[in-house]
């Protein structure tokens, strides 16, 4: 499963909304293709993370990956076309810059009309977790290179069940399915029901 949220993708570029880690990083020349396969199948043998394996294996940098996951959910949401995104994710890696100094030199700007449905901003806007929890599960995600839902099940913060439900408003919200203030009205109230 871990592998596919990052990995290789079969036959042609997937749809922009559906655009795996590992085909933005090989995409934007960051990562070798045969690197990634590599790390896939380590990842597979070992039980590890595909993203902590391509570091660990040197094939990129912890900003690199984070840059990716940075750039996917801006191109999931709409916010970022995907060239841009490979563009920006090239400029980023090779000058040792974040996503958002690449973006800025590259002149993109952010439409503040488009909503987000990133996860910790749904579990902070639900209620579910506070400013300063997440702040935590944050800088925790950057310095292990967990997922947020993983940091914050470890914290106690959330169970496997509100993670599934917010994963699930997140995909609506990203789709079109639900409104952003719909979803986060549902995930407060599936998360009051799962507290009586």
């Amino acid at each position: 499963m871990r592998i596919k949220s990052i990995g290789v993708h079969e036959g042609p570029l997937m749809a922009e909304k559906t655009i795996r880690v590992g085909d933005l990083l090989t995409r934007a020349g960051v990562l070798r293709k045969q690197d990634l396969n590599e790390a896939c199948l380590i990842a597979e043998d070992t039980g590890q993370m595909i993203g902590k394996v391509l570091i660990m294996s040197g094939f990129i940098t912890k900003e690199d990956l984070q840059a990716a996951v940075e750039a996917q959910a801006l191109v999931r949401d709409g916010h970022l076309e995907l060239e841009l995104a490979f563009m920006a994710l090239s400029a980023a890696s090779r000058s040792k810059i974040t996503l958002d100094q690449a973006l800025d030199q590259l002149g993109w700007q952010p439409q503040a009309t488009m909503p987000s449905a990133r996860l910790g901003e749904l579990l902070l806007s639900s209620g579910i977790i506070s400013i300063e929890e997440l702040t935590l599960a944050l800088k925790e995600v950057h310095d292990s290179i967990t997922p947020l839902g993983g940091v914050l099940i470890n914290m106690g913060l959330i169970d496997n069940n509100i993670l599934r439900e917010a994963l699930q408003v997140q995909t609506e919200v990203r789709t079109g399915k639900r409104t952003k203030p719909d979803g986060i009205n549902a995930l407060s109230k599936y998360a009051r029901q799962k507290q009586t």
